[in-house]
């Protein structure tokens, strides 16, 4: 019991780290460790004890952050049909850009992106419906990314603050 205890106290003061809400805290730090308590099993090396369940709880955090946003999403779908209000013309430029750059993908990469990232199609559903292993899926969404972010790079400057969000940009000259 003091081992659970102790636990409980190192994942909750680790979310607090990542986050200040405390509903967010406490929501998080049960899923957490209902994650560590079922696959418990997969630690192979006692040593990265701390990194296995760092990785855990910062997983079950983005998954917490996910499942808020497909709320927040859908609510405001169902509220209005109303353009965002949070969309301005620098938001809407960049937006444009990015869809602009999508385009020069190769076609499997686009179309991965685009089924996955914006229809939200998950992965698994992806994979079954083209009858493709999930962690080819896993695979190829990865390497789509990356040259999506490096094309990115590459024609836009990007002005990003400390936390890795863009706060500036300049549209590529073509």
């Amino acid at each position: 019991m003091e081992f659970y205890e102790e636990l409980n106290k190192k994942v909750g003061d680790y979310i607090r780290s990542l986050t200040s809400d405390k509903d967010q805290i406490d929501e998080v730090t049960q899923e957490a460790l209902i994650k560590i308590h079922k696959s418990i099993d997969t630690l192979q090396d006692q040593e990265k004890l701390t990194s296995w369940l760092k990785r855990i709880v910062y997983t079950s955090l983005m998954d917490y952050h996910r499942k808020q946003q497909k709320k927040y999403s859908t609510k405001l779908q169902d509220i209005s049909d109303e353009p965002d209000l949070d969309d301005n013309e620098g938001n809407q430029a960049l937006s444009d850009c990015i869809t602009t750059l999508l385009k020069n993908l190769p076609d499997e990469q686009r179309e991965l992106l685009e089924m996955v990232e914006l229809k939200g199609i998950s992965q698994t559903q992806y994979a079954n419906e083209r009858n493709i292993p999930i962690s080819t899926i896993k695979s190829r969404v990865q390497r789509a990314k990356q040259k999506l972010k490096e094309q990115i790079t590459s024609n836009c400057f990007l002005k990003i603050d400390s936390y890795g969000n863009v706060v500036d940009f300049q549209l590529p000259k073509n």
